[in-house]
């Protein structure tokens, strides 16, 4: 059973397998704050900003759950100061 259990473990394809930008692209940078990054992944989180916009930016927004008010015309009435 421990010689399955190690034969998995090597084809799960561990980090020695994986190049760093693969790796980089990969990993979960939500815990980190924007100071804490190094230059890479600062480089990896602006990138998939990027790609994120370009998937869901402004011409794929929905449509507004509420409508813009109808501007109500006011009334002149000649002499009247207001």
């Amino acid at each position: 059973m421990l010689a399955g259990m190690a034969r998995r473990q090597d084809h799960t394809g561990g980090a020695a397998d994986a190049s760093p930008e693969a790796d980089l692209r990969q990993s979960d940078l939500s815990h980190l704050h924007l100071q804490d990054m190094t230059p890479t992944q600062r480089a990896e989180l602006r990138r998939r900003y990027d790609d994120f916009v370009r998937h869901f930016g402004r011409d794929g927004m929905a449509p507004s759950r509420y409508p813009e008010p109808k501007k109500r015309l006011k009334k002149w009435t000649p002499g009247a100061k207001g």
